[in-house]
């Protein structure tokens, strides 16, 4: 990831489609590359088992890579790999265009090998800290899951362990081998 100059969050909206994703962290431009295979497979897994979930139980909606406003002082737009929102903080159809003005209930990122680990935690602390119950960290090559929550006391699960959906996902539950399969 590459930050240059600080920009708005309108700056990055309009921004032209060069094949990467941008986000903004404290007005900071963040620029990632396309990812790889092995982070495309764990996401797509993580992603299917996420809304097949919500779709079922009718517990809200789950998008990928939508950039959501969590700060307008200093600008911050992140768009996590996957997120989940309850059905009740579903934003109307009318409030729908541009960036998400809201934290979802629960994130993922899938690490990549262009990422950090002092810019992934940030991006945990900077979720949590803007109002997100849950940041889900997945590691393909150690094939682990780092659970985050505003406690800030983070729990590794590894393969032979199950994810639950925690306070937010109530009934969730999935092997951590079936996200890294």
């Amino acid at each position: 990831m590459i930050a240059t100059a600080q920009l708005t969050a309108a700056d990055l909206a309009a921004l032209p489609d060069d094949g990467n994703r941008y986000e903004l962290l404290r007005g900071d431009l963040l620029t990632m590359p396309p990812t790889g295979l092995d982070h495309g497979m764990v996401f797509g897994e993580t992603f299917w088992q996420f809304k097949r979930f919500a779709r079922e139980t009718d517990a809200g909606i789950v998008v990928s890579e939508v950039g959501f406003l969590l700060a307008r002082d200093p600008p911050t737009v992140l768009a996590p790999d996957v997120a989940f929102i309850r059905r009740d903080r579903v934003p109307a159809a009318a409030d729908r265009r541009g960036f998400a003005e809201l934290a979802p209930d629960l994130v993922v990122e899938v690490v990549s090998p262009s990422n950090s680990m002092s810019e992934i935690h940030d991006k945990v602390l900077t979720f949590l800290e803007t109002g997100v119950h849950a940041v889900l960290v997945l590691e393909p090559k150690r094939r682990t899951v780092t659970v985050h929550t505003p406690d800030r006391m983070a729990r590794t699960l590894v393969v032979g362990e199950v994810l639950d959906g925690l306070d937010v996902l109530p009934g969730f539950a999935v092997p951590v081998a079936d996200l890294f399969a």
